[in-house]
């Protein structure tokens, strides 16, 4: 058996993304597997949680991101994560996501730049009938920028209920798993919202992709070189 006895105290993408390579670790060796309760595994169908530990214990998978998360395709993302409650929105709804709080402080390049949002929004903007701003820092200035984009061009769009609480993340992540497309952001939240749900059409900064890759890590290096897998991949790099 395999296992993940203890979650971290990681955001919800994280988390999920986690679990997933454990789920695919215990698909690739035909073994079952095993994961303590964690925030927001209850929003999903199915037995996310395993069989119980055996007395004499079971190997403990260790933590691991996006690093690990293209290395096998055995079992579908959207096999293991089924929303119970899925929300009903408009068949053609593009998610926009901007991640700011801590973000600022790990990686100043993660804020991506108004003109990749704004240049992306004209590429779907005839092909959605509406827009839905999602973020955990309504102050951004990127966010703004974008916002009064929207509404100087008269494109219809709602906003999300943005809050940097993360255990207050259900309502915007179960919309943006429904959205038909995502002006994507490098939080794994999004990320993940990508990869659940309806198959989605994603865009991604190109400045962005191209710099994690010059940096060697190690999702962006196999989403760039193979455009992703059937469960996650890229639409445009913009």
């Amino acid at each position: 058996m395999l296992g993940i006895m203890n979650m971290p105290g990681c955001g919800f993408g994280n988390k999920l993304i986690y679990y997933y390579n454990l789920r695919q670790e215990a698909h690739k060796r035909g073994v079952n597997y095993f994961c303590t309760p964690f925030h927001g595994h209850n929003l999903f169908e199915g037995d996310l949680i395993g069989h119980p530990p055996p007395a004499e214990g079971f190997e403990v998978f260790d933590f691991c991101l996006g690093d690990k998360f293209f290395d096998e395709s055995g079992i579908s993302t959207r096999e293991v994560f089924n929303l119970k409650e899925k929300p009903i929105i408009s068949d053609t709804v593009c998610a926009i996501h901007f991640r700011g709080t801590d973000f600022k402080d790990w990686n100043p390049k993660s804020i991506l730049k108004s003109k990749y949002y704004c240049d992306s929004i004209d590429i779907v903007k005839n092909d959605v009938s509406s827009f839905v701003l999602f973020t955990d820092d309504p102050g951004l200035e990127n966010y703004k920028i974008v916002k009064d984009y929207l509404e100087k061009n008269n494109l219809d769009f709602f906003i999300g209920k943005n809050t940097g609480n993360r255990l207050n993340y259900a309502h915007d992540f179960s919309i943006m798993t429904e959205c038909s497309h995502i002006i994507s952001s490098p939080s794994t939240f999004c990320i993940s919202a990508g990869f659940i749900g309806k198959y989605k059409k994603i865009i991604h900064s190109k400045d962005w992709v191209t710099y994690r890759v010059s940096e060697n890590d190690k999702f962006w290096c196999d989403l760039l070189a193979a455009g992703g897998n059937k469960d996650y991949e890229i639409w445009r790099l913009v």
